[in-house]
């Protein structure tokens, strides 16, 4: 199966006014010219004719094609390509669009090559970072080793060792049996039980059911009302902050809690106007992911595939180290130590029962494969559903069109080409993760002040680069989707692209997460709702299951907290493909506006209509 063909990546001459790009047969020979930046390996396509903007305002009408661009390289299959540095094409130099030389701009290029373009854009050859991908499949080995190990030596049902005697225990003589009504979980009027029956059971999956169609409904309300809805989720968050300030003022006497809330919610007020510019763009771009998203399907069930695979992860992780510290921990053999001190005539006694040295390098390692894995895991499906969103970026509206099987391509690369740079840049995080973990439990067991005050303060530390490489991750693998680059190279392509083209300031101006936010918490509490509900009127269809109301309490907690989980976890499997579809598009953008321009020229002139200070769009005005 063929892999979606991705267009240039242009680093080098974009048409100009009155200039059109055309692609000649790969036969044509070419004259000597200057060279440019990465292009992509793929077979190469043409872009229609647009019409070009004068910079005076308006259209002008379209002109013969231009300079023709080179033929392209050897290519590796998948991934858009960047140019050998041997054998770098020339391309002609930028024209000075008209007006700059008569002082309406500074008379330079529109845009000039980057002196480095040839080092920066060598081509991928094979798998990238495939020492990572290795070292990630041993610890996974090593991991599944211990648990088959010690889950073989424990019995699971009463979590013992095998090999432990059985002491008997008298059974204890009741007066009188009573037969108890057949329940899908044991319940009775014993307060200790929970009431799990077949009410609670549907309303669990009715609102699981509600919470796929309320979030369908959202999706639907982001794609028409994008510019209504940021705005609205920016006053409810002041209001949040408002009332949880008072709240925590009236109620819980937490006075610097309260003052917090409400320093933030001033915040929020006070950065309004600029906020209110960046509103336009942030609506184009919340739109169009949206609709790209409900077209291609395939990017929601790749996220709800990756949930799947990481609960299953999570269960058996969790199952492996309980395992694991009854097989190979025995903390009640001989681990505990007690020590005896007098001071000042004060006999004082201290039991320490603390794990062997060995059993802390045993859980370290552990934790850090838990990490490694869920960050992995996490990173394929961001990787999947980008090469999607590039797919899109690219390909739809061009000759070429969209490829048959977009989603499964994208899989199909992020699992084989790009596997190694995934869990490169997931090593990252999850020693970050690690570190802070134990420095957490250290802070917690140490007696000293100082130390303890020491340790926090490393472990926020750690905690705010921690949030800073993950933000950043989500566009250096975004590269990787797109051109299939080693991790260094995608993340220091990242930052210059960043620094170079402008679209920091989109970036730290985005809105679209406050929506996804608030998304979340609505449909968290109307799914809570529903479950309620379903679950009162199972209960009084069902006369029986009335037994008390201890155990009536016990199964509608049960019920509440599982809706409520329920309708946030569905709308968030939405969440991430939207936070990964606005991760592309801007790199797609800063990287290779023109093709925004060549293919969607609707959607690329209502990105420069409502953010005309993006350095990108300025480039062609």
């Amino acid at each position: 199966m063929s892999y979606p063909q991705y267009p240039p990546q242009q680093q080098g001459a974009y048409p100009q006014p009155g200039q059109q790009p055309a692609y000649p047969p790969q036969q044509q020979q070419y004259p000597p010219q200057q060279p440019y930046g990465q292009q992509p390996y793929g077979q190469q396509q043409q872009y229609p004719p647009q019409a070009q903007p004068s910079p005076y305002g308006g259209y002008q009408q379209q002109q013969p094609p231009g300079p023709a661009y080179p033929p392209q390289q050897e290519q590796q299959q998948g991934y858009p390509m960047q140019n050998d540095p041997g054998k770098a094409y020339q391309a002609a130099p930028p024209v000075v669009p008209p007006g700059y030389d008569s002082g309406m701009g500074s008379g330079n290029p529109v845009y000039t090559t980057p002196p480095n373009a040839p080092a920066r854009f060598s081509p991928p050859s094979g798998p990238q970072d495939l020492w990572a991908a290795i070292l990630w499949l041993v610890q996974l080995g090593g991991f599944v080793a211990l648990a088959a190990i010690s889950m073989s030596k424990v019995n699971l049902a009463t979590m013992t060792l095998k090999s432990a005697p059985v002491t008997a225990t008298p059974t204890p003589t009741r007066a009188k049996a009573t037969p108890t009504p057949t329940r899908l979980s044991g319940s009775s009027s014993n307060s200790d039980d929970l009431d799990i029956d077949t009410s609670a059971i549907t309303a669990m999956v009715v609102s699981a059911v509600a919470g796929g169609a309320l979030s369908i409904c959202y999706l639907l309300a982001m794609r028409r009302f994008p510019k209504k809805l940021i705005t609205f989720t920016f006053w409810l968050s002041v209001a949040y902050f408002i009332a949880l300030g008072i709240f925590s003022f009236l109620f819980t006497r937490a006075i610097w809690t309260g003052i917090v809330c409400l320093v933030i919610a001033v915040l929020y007020m006070m950065v309004w106007r600029s906020y209110k510019t960046r509103i336009p763009f942030a609506s184009v771009m919340l739109s169009t992911v949206a609709d790209v998203t409900s077209k291609y399907s395939g990017t929601v069930f790749a996220a709800l595939i990756g949930l799947i695979f990481q609960l299953a992860y999570v269960v058996f992780w969790a199952v492996a180290v309980l395992t694991c510290s009854i097989y190979f921990g025995k903390f009640n053999d001989n681990t505990a130590t007690t020590t005896t001190r007098t001071v000042n005539g004060r006999t004082t006694t201290t039991t320490n029962d603390s794990m062997p040295p060995l059993m802390y390098l045993l859980f370290f390692f552990l934790l850090f494969s838990y990490y490694w894995t869920a960050q992995v895991l996490k990173n394929i499906v961001h990787v999947t559903v980008s090469g999607v969103f590039a797919s899109f970026f690219f390909l739809s509206g061009s000759p070429q069109g969209m490829p048959s099987s977009p989603t499964f391509g994208a899989w199909k690369r992020a699992v084989t080409t790009s596997f190694g740079s995934i869990c490169f840049g997931s090593l990252i995080i999850a020693l970050i993760q690690t570190v802070r973990a134990i420095l957490r439990n250290a802070q917690s067991d140490t007696d000293s002040p100082v130390g303890a005050f020491l340790l926090c303060c490393i472990e926020c530390l750690l905690a705010w680069i921690e949030g800073l490489v993950e933000y950043f991750n989500v566009y250096a693998f975004t590269q990787v989707a797109i051109y299939g680059k080693p991790f260094c190279r995608a993340a220091k392509d990242t930052w210059t692209m960043i620094k170079d083209r402008g679209v920091d300031a989109i970036i730290n101006d985005d809105l679209i997460g406050n929506v996804l936010g608030f998304g979340s918490v609505l449909i968290g509490g109307i799914t809570l709702l529903i479950g309620w509900l379903v679950f009162l009127v199972g209960r009084a269809a069902d006369k029986s299951a009335l037994t008390s109301g201890t155990t009536m309490s016990a199964g509608l907690i049960i019920v509440l907290v599982v809706s409520f989980l329920m309708g946030i976890v569905v709308f968030n499997l939405i969440a991430e493909v939207i936070n990964s579809g606005v991760a592309t598009i801007f790199v797609c953008i800063a990287e290779d506006p023109n093709a925004l321009r060549a293919t969607k020229p609707e959607l690329w002139e209502e990105i420069r209509r409502t953010y005309p200070e993006a350095a990108f769009v300025n480039m062609y005005s």
